[in-house]
């Protein structure tokens, strides 16, 4: 009976020994190698291009309107013909239409300095000895020194260098994108005997 019972026990310590050998998790074992990568996939068809857009409109010409000569050498005459002398400058651009309508503004300067320009007309500032006048025709625009009787005798005619703008009777492109006629130019403060003021109001080059 007590052999009986060793026996048993002994038996019941075995399997217990088996359960838990079993019930141990064996170790994790090596990762297996990367498989080869996919075949990449096909690209999509593009899209189709959208339709252009509509031309926007043409924006209207700057100072379209304004005519201006470069700045011309007033080359006079050494002498005084009746107490005058004058310089004529040939322009296609002085049409009938432009002696009928456009408003002419002369400029004179001594020098190419440019540092003191005249509106014409204008008497000479130093001796006073001669008043200058401008006038048009077709395709000419002159001016002319008419000599101080005073001083015709020993002052010679003198030389310089003459530049004039022509602006036609319709609106003009000036500050902040407003329209305005000579008339305009004057209401807004713009002194047309000032040379520099006129260009900068019509954005143009001295």
């Amino acid at each position: 009976m007590k052999f009986t019972m060793k026996l048993l026990g002994m038996g019941l310590v075995v399997l217990a020994l088996m359960f838990t050998s079993c019930a141990k998790d064996g170790e994790d074992g090596m990762d297996g190698a990367m498989g080869p990568a996919g075949t990449n996939g096909i690209d999509g068809t593009d899209g189709t291009d959208g339709a252009d857009g509509a031309d926007g409109a043409d924006g209207a010409d700057g100072n379209a309107n304004v005519m201006a000569s470069e700045w011309v050498v007033a080359d006079f005459a050494d002498t005084w013909s009746f107490s005058r002398a004058s310089v004529t400058i040939n322009d296609p651009n002085i049409t009938q239409e432009v002696l009928s309508t456009y408003t002419i503004l002369g400029y004179f300067s001594f020098d190419d300095s440019y540092t003191d320009i005249y509106a014409i007309p204008f008497t000479e500032p130093l001796l006073r000895s001669f008043t200058m006048e401008q006038k048009m025709a077709v395709g000419e625009y002159t001016i002319t020194e008419f000599g101080n009787l005073d001083t015709v005798g020993t002052i010679d005619p003198i030389d310089g260098f003459v530049r004039y703008i022509l602006i036609a009777p319709a609106a003009l492109s000036g500050k902040g994108g407003n329209g305005h006629s000579i008339k305009g130019m004057q209401e807004n403060g713009v002194d047309l005997s000032n040379y520099y003021e006129v260009m900068d109001y019509l954005g143009m080059d001295y």
